[in-house]
């Protein structure tokens, strides 16, 4: 199950719940018992893999230009 991060209107205090991918309009509160939730959307972690992420993976047409010379 996914793990999704929720934040109290109320008194502000965030807390993560599991919670299934097919639960539309899930019934959460907050583990102070307020029920004022909101759903934190928040970026995703991103792993790079493979070649052509570093700066020594490829050259820029500066520096090619300059070789050439």
């Amino acid at each position: 199950m996914p793990l999704y991060e929720f934040e109290c209107s109320t008194c502000g205090r965030n807390f993560e719940k599991d919670l299934p991918i097919s639960v539309d309009q899930p019934d959460v509160h907050c583990p102070a018992g307020h029920r004022k939730v909101h759903r934190v959307y928040s970026a995703p972690p991103i792993i790079f893999k493979g070649s052509g992420f570093y700066v020594t993976d490829h050259h820029s047409s500066t520096s090619m230009n300059k070789s050439k010379s």
